[in-house]
């Protein structure tokens, strides 16, 4: 089903930025300052006899970023003043998941796969009277974002976590997880109204996260690779009226800014 974004942070295009490449994909994703990041920006992921390969240094998953983002709301200042989510962001083979190859063509594919992938958990499942996990596809919503495919489950202990797929490759996907636990009780299921809210804040932070077929675009106009801090100085005009560079070149560069 198509979902309509609603922008919940007006200062989302202040976070920090962190980019990478991926098998032909330039991907960009929103952070604060202080995320944990890999300086590693390139990956290139091969078919290997059995299984798929991360090279030069890396084989499986890898996890580029993760943090937390603050998710603040003035309305909700009488329940809680600190309110945050914490993200990680992960690709990993299919085959590491036990999805199967080749392309996602339809939604009833998505949720299967997905459906596969967390079938590793059946044992959490009955261990632990409390654990969600989806059971069946009607537990997987398949949502449109940016003209892309996300599928979408509520998981963990009472369904805390959620977890977000996409698919980048026929080989590979991209999961964002978020917890926002803090904002709710950790021995009940998240409220309704207030679970409802910070999924508004998941489903912008994801209207933001930018996947870039590198040959559908000119090298010019793809955001540069990297670490890009929030804290960035502002320009200043000079007595001609034009315009001080007065970044230090270890920032966003203009490309990175019409991102």
């Amino acid at each position: 089903m198509d979902t309509v974004i609603k922008t919940t942070w007006n200062d989302i295009a202040d976070f920090a930025v962190y980019c990478f490449d991926v098998n032909g994909f330039r991907v960009q994703a929103r952070c604060g300052d202080d995320a944990r990041y890999n300086a590693q920006y390139q990956y290139q992921f091969t078919a290997a006899d059995v299984n798929l390969n991360a090279n030069p240094d890396c084989t499986g998953e890898i996890m580029p970023v993760r943090g937390s983002i603050r998710i603040h709301d003035k309305s909700l200042d009488v329940l809680n003043s600190f309110w945050f989510t914490s993200f990680l962001v992960r690709v990993w083979p299919k085959t590491d998941l036990g999805m199967t190859q080749g392309s996602w063509n339809s939604v009833d594919e998505i949720r299967a796969d997905i459906l596969r992938f967390f079938g590793r958990y059946e044992e959490k499942v009955k261990e632990w009277p409390d654990y969600v996990s989806p059971k069946a596809q009607s537990d997987v919503d398949v949502l449109t974002i940016n003209n892309r495919l996300w599928g979408h489950v509520a998981c963990a202990n009472y369904g805390q976590e959620d977890c977000f797929v996409t698919e980048l490759t026929e080989h590979l996907i991209i999961m964002v997880d978020f917890d926002a636990s803090s904002c709710w009780p950790n021995d009940a299921p998240p409220p309704a109204d207030i679970k409802s809210h910070v999924m508004g804040f998941f489903l912008d932070y994801l209207n933001h996260f930018d996947i870039i077929l590198r040959d559908s675009v000119s090298e010019e106009q793809l955001p540069p690779l990297g670490f890009y801090p929030s804290r960035r100085d502002e320009k200043e005009i000079d007595a001609e009226g034009k315009t001080i560079e007065a970044r230090s070149e270890a920032y966003a560069s203009e490309s990175l800014l019409k991102w």
